[in-house]
């Protein structure tokens, strides 16, 4: 991603039920919500969860592997040196729970390329000094691997 796409991205959101995620990602760690009384996964991050309504829950570390649930491409651009990209569902490998899904942006790959089930792995897109922006590859073992 280049100086300038970096720049157009908004700011992440601070507080404290997100906090924990952008850091976590500037360090090259992709964390979820977890609740530590009944153990199940969330996303987005909440306040309170959705089995079991407790107000107790941690980051915990996920493996960083999944496979694209749904997406669309931006067509609409700003202007035409602004290249299409995609928003991306990816369902999370190594949760626990209802699934865990991510809104993001899968990397390396073009309308002809993409699609569902595609098996991805996160990589981390720094934003600035402290904080970096979760995105999907194809997976190394993905034939899709590179092209765009």
């Amino acid at each position: 991603m280049s100086e300038q796409e970096r720049a157009e991205l908004p700011a992440p959101g601070w507080d404290p039920v997100t906090t924990g995620y952008w850091k976590a990602a500037g360090q090259g760690r992709l964390v979820v919500q977890r609740c530590t009384a009944c153990g199940a996964h969330r996303w987005p991050p909440a306040w309170a969860c959705y089995a079991c309504q407790s107000t107790d829950w941690e980051w915990d570390e996920v493996p960083g592997t999944g496979t694209v649930f749904t997406y669309t491409w931006a067509d609409q651009r700003p202007d035409m040196s602004t290249p299409i990209y995609n928003i991306s569902v990816i369902e999370l490998d190594g949760t626990k729970g209802e699934p865990v899904r991510i809104m993001t942006q899968v990397l390396d790959v073009d309308k002809d390329t993409l699609r569902c089930d595609l098996p991805v792995e996160v990589t981390f897109v720094p934003f600035d000094d402290e904080v970096a922006v979760p995105m999907f590859r194809p997976r190394v073992d993905s034939s899709l691997r590179g092209v765009r």
